[in-house]
């Protein structure tokens, strides 16, 4: 059983909503979020790209900036170093768009996932080193391989580096550093994803060399899709960058023309692309190639101007996709059924899971127990690990006091990468539990609840309303509500699909649609086996989301729901 918290709020909700023109739901809404001032909330209603902050603002900017426009105009052989995640691929992108559109002699260099993990490598700056290269600008990564760059310096490479990490007890000795959470950085957003930190160096970039920025709406397409794959906060500047970079790719999904294949293959060509479209159906498709095979195939279906090689990348990621989907499922099932958990963080081995999607089942294994999670596999001589968190335990904090156990590691609250030796296993269990501080409160999934709300007010309006308060994600949830006492008519038992279709009746005498994915087994609990293909005559309580459902070009209200109680 989920834990409904109604949210509470002293703000004048009918003042809010006079002052700014939206309905007293959409100012509760807002004012959930702690959007209480007037200022504050125009800003939010209004994402302009006008209100990103000054990039020079950045700690290491001004020396990043200059070290990268000294190697464009001097032709100096540049790599754009990348990682193998959407947003490595994106900031890869961005990067080495610009520099080629400014002339520079660039090229660029994605490391293999199993064959060499993550971030800066011995070998393959070694490998750059031989091919004349003198400037490496690390993106997505960098920030911890202090010895990988002194390496390159004493080959006579210079490195620069755009993460957004934190930082380890020392800073690398880069010719610069652009990274919002390094100490000393004054920066007001601290947020930004690497793609989101390179689009802003690009316009730095543009600004020093006196050429217009404007004309890089692609980038901001990037930057946008980056965003919402890498789930950080959508709130500042993220706000800023998804809004205004769904809105130029709605306006030409063929603004990139990879892109636009994988969009038309995908069906969004003639559908609007919202952060659902990016984050579980795009996106996805872009990170299937680093975690299966070469993210350079996803760096090249943006690059390529070849129609015929378009199309394959983009039939190809698809394919990874679908194999990295089964390879989910079947660990997932695998460990679920092997599962133990009476430990606060579970720190899970399987020995046949793919490495690359340990971060995936770590994150389905959290989800169904509440719990932190570190998923383990076998590499070469160690064990490797993915973890993903929950709110009120900082990952990256608990494995940092446990530093001396790993090989490597890295990553930020919620989320983490780690390598270590077999025998450490056992150690690293004991003492996250040891030093656990969630109580078994925080184990119980909550959902939290907008508004109680009378089924009359779910309408098309109230839907187009809230649209207006979109992207959500991380920092802006979608917008959840409570009705009591619903009456389901009619319910749809699509168990094949994990289902449910449910015509609800409003007191006022309306029918509402209402579906609800994933929670067939709730239903099935709930109701004995032989009424569970009841049509009708179900009284429950719900929490849901208000959107619109589009069918044969007509646009209704409908609910989805997030969870229920049957009466």
């Amino acid at each position: 059983m989920k834990n409904w918290q109604i949210q509470e709020t002293d703000a004048n909700l009918q003042l809010m909503a006079k002052t700014l023109g939206i309905s007293e739901i959409a100012a509760n809404v807002m004012a959930n979020r702690n959007l209480r001032s007037k200022n504050t909330s125009l800003n939010f209603l209004r994402p302009t790209l006008d209100r990103l902050h000054d990039p020079m603002l950045l700690k290491g900017a001004k020396e990043a900036v200059a070290r990268i426009t000294t190697a464009i105009n001097a032709k100096e052989k540049t790599v754009i170093y990348g990682d193998y995640d959407a947003d490595g691929v994106m900031s890869t992108a961005i990067m080495y768009k610009l520099l080629a559109r400014l002339g520079a002699d660039v090229s660029y260099y994605i490391p293999h996932r199993q064959e060499e993990g993550y971030g800066l490598n011995k070998a393959a700056i070694e490998k750059l080193s031989a091919q004349g290269t003198r400037l490496i600008i690390a993106v997505d990564n960098g920030i911890s391989a202090a010895a990988e760059v002194r390496h390159a310096g004493g080959l006579g490479i210079d490195i620069v580096m755009i993460d957004h990490h934190e930082e380890g007890d020392a800073l690398p000795p880069a010719v610069a550093i652009v990274d919002p959470k390094q100490s000393g950085c004054e920066y007001p957003f601290k947020e930004l994803c690497a793609a989101g930190l390179a689009y802003k160096m690009a316009a730095a970039i543009c600004l020093h060399m006196n050429t217009p920025f404007e004309e890089h709406d692609e980038l901001l397409v990037f930057a946008a899709i980056a965003t919402l794959c890498d789930i950080v906060t959508l709130t500042d500047e993220n706000r800023i960058i998804v809004n205004n970079g769904l809105t130029v790719l709605n306006a030409n999904k063929l603004i990139n023309p990879g892109l636009g294949s994988l969009i038309t293959l995908r069906g969004y060509l003639e559908k609007p692309i919202d952060s659902f479209g990016v984050g579980f159906v795009l996106g996805p498709c872009i990170n299937s190639s680093g975690r299966l095979e070469s993210a350079e195939l996803s760096v090249e279906l943006l690059l390529t101007q070849d129609f015929t090689r378009r199309m394959e990348l983009a039939h190809r990621l698809q394919e990874l996709n679908d194999s990295r989907k089964n390879l989910t499922t079947e660990c997932v099932e695998r460990v679920m059924e092997n599962l133990d958990p009476s430990d606060k963080v579970l720190v899970i081995i399987d020995e046949i899971a793919h490495e690359s999607v340990a971060g995936i089942v770590a994150g389905r294994i959290r989800d169904a127990t509440g719990r932190p999670t570190i998923l383990l596999t076998p590499g070469e001589g160690a064990m490797k690990g993915s973890g993903r968190s929950i709110p009120g335990y900082n990952l990256y904090e608990a494995l940092h006091a446990n530093q001396g156990l790993f090989t490597r590691f890295g990553g930020h609250e919620m989320a983490a990468g780690l390598t270590l030796p077999p025998e450490n296993i056992p150690i690293l269990r004991e003492a996250l539990n040891r030093n656990c501080p969630l109580t078994d409160e925080a184990f119980t999934p909550v959902i939290l609840v907008d508004r109680e709300l009378n089924p009359d007010d779910v309408t098309l309006k109230l839907s187009d309303e809230l649209s207006m308060l979109s992207p959500f994600g991380k920092g802006n949830d979608e917008p959840t509500f409570l009705s009591r006492n619903l009456i389901a008519e009619n319910v749809r038992v699509l168990d094949e699909k994990n289902t449910l279709i449910f015509t609800l009746l409003s007191p006022g005498g309306r029918k509402i649609k209402a579906i609800a994915f994933g929670l067939n087994e709730i239903f099935h609990q709930q109701l004995p086996e032989a009424k569970s293909q009841a049509t009708g005559g179900i009284l429950m309580d719900a929490v849901y989301i208000v959107e619109t459902n589009v069918y044969n070009g007509t646009a209704s209200v409908q609910m989805r729901l997030r969870d229920f109680v049957i009466k």
